[in-house]
């Protein structure tokens, strides 16, 4: 028999105070001076993201660890495969939050895309926030992005990135495709340094970019153009980390060509 909504939301206000007090013990041992200012190599963004390949710059697979208040709560997993239609790129992201043995929180995300020439050709994605579930779908037409989303359908222009972070080429951009909701978002990018940043292993030289605009993140990058980070604000303003378990550290980084 499913649990009544109130008793849900109830878990959840406690596993939100549950996971703020696990974030206090990790900031007590230090894992939250994990970001400090250093110098960089930099990121030259029109160089570095021009006929960006993500299988030479990444392997076959990017993986983040998800953190909430600097708590582990989930992994998103990006696989690339070079198939006879394009660049297959699927992304997906799970999000569990317990308390007590129950289950207060769920997020569920997949998407699947197919790049040519550098530019998305198609897009489907599904989307699952804890039971409230969204479907979003793109495709290539007449030198448009068709998309088709909970908001009805849209033409946007053919060369937007979405939301999907790995191909640095938006950072060139000012429009995203938000593909939590299927709308456009403008933004500016401001790239606002060089930090050292966490990854599973160590920690490595990154340049932080931030957004600004109808989509407010922060995101990192290496100096070859690898997304290695991102932060973000939740809903119940709650800070989300992305952190890289598949990145090599500082100057071990290389080119996962053949």
């Amino acid at each position: 028999m499913p649990r009544p909504k109130p008793f849900k939301y109830l878990l959840a206000t406690l596993a939100i105070l549950a996971a703020q007090n696990a974030g206090s013990a990790f900031a007590q041992n230090g894992e939250l001076s994990a970001l400090t200012p250093a110098q960089s190599d930099g990121l030259d963004r029109s160089a570095a993201c021009r006929n960006f390949d993500p299988i030479a710059r990444y392997g076959n697979e990017l993986v983040f660890q998800i953190r909430r208040n600097d708590a582990p709560v989930g992994q998103h997993i990006v696989r690339f495969n070079r198939g006879k239609d394009g660049l297959q790129v699927v992304a997906q992201s799970n999000i569990d939050i317990s308390f007590l043995g129950f289950n207060a929180y769920s997020f569920r995300y997949r998407s699947e895309s197919i790049w040519q020439d550098g530019q998305l050709s198609t897009l489907s994605v599904e989307v699952d926030d804890d039971g409230d579930q969204t479907s979003i779908s793109a495709r290539r037409e007449n030198d448009q992005l068709v998309v088709d989303g909970p908001d009805g359908q849209k033409s946007l222009p053919p060369g937007i990135f979405p939301t999907d972070h790995w191909h640095c080429g938006v950072l060139q951009t000012d429009q995203v495709l938000n593909t939590l909701t299927g709308n456009p978002n403008a933004i500016t990018i401001s790239q606002t340094g060089g930090e050292r940043l966490a990854v599973g292993n160590g920690m490595i030289n990154a340049t932080h970019f931030t957004y600004d605009g109808e989509l407010q993140t922060n995101a990192w990058y290496d100096a070859d153009g690898r997304w290695v980070g991102l932060r973000f604000k939740a809903r119940d303003g709650s800070e989300i980390t992305y952190r890289c378990t598949s990145c090599q550290t500082d100057n071990a980084q290389k080119d996962h060509r053949g």
